[in-house]
């Protein structure tokens, strides 16, 4: 026979658990809902193998006026969780037809793993790269 204490735990971990999915499927889903942003693209990626940072990328626009960096995200592709992200304030500009460098600062898996970095821009869109550290 259980108690309602038992019962009162089980309750709680089980609310839990499904607050859990919900949060990991509503943070999936906000990655896969940005476009992408055919005009820029990274053309360089830049790694502190002794303290495991990635410390900046260098960003390439092909568009005909200058867009904005609001946001950068890294997700593990192993898991599909994100396990950095910084705002920018203010953004970073990337002017038409030129590339700039953006200092993003986020720790990686010493032990390595497979990452997508994902810069958003003020148009709502994403440039996405793929970075595998080591």
């Amino acid at each position: 026979m259980t108690t309602k204490r038992t019962l009162g735990i089980m309750a709680v971990v089980i609310a839990g658990l499904a607050v859990s999915a919900i949060v990991t499927i509503y943070f999936r889903g906000q990655q896969s809902a940005l476009g992408e942003e055919t005009g820029l693209s990274v053309t360089g990626v830049e790694l502190n193998r002794r303290t495991h940072t990635l410390v900046g990328v260098n960003v390439t626009s092909s568009l005909a006026s200058e867009t904005w960096i609001r946001s950068a995200s890294l997700v593990k592709i192993q898991s599909g969780i994100t396990v950095a992200s910084t705002s920018f304030s203010p953004a970073r500009q990337v002017s038409a037809n030129s590339q700039s460098y953006i200092p993003i600062g986020f720790k990686l898996d010493p032990e390595g793993a497979d990452y997508f970095l994902y810069l958003v821009t003020d148009r709502g869109t994403a440039a996405k790269q793929k970075i595998s550290y080591p």
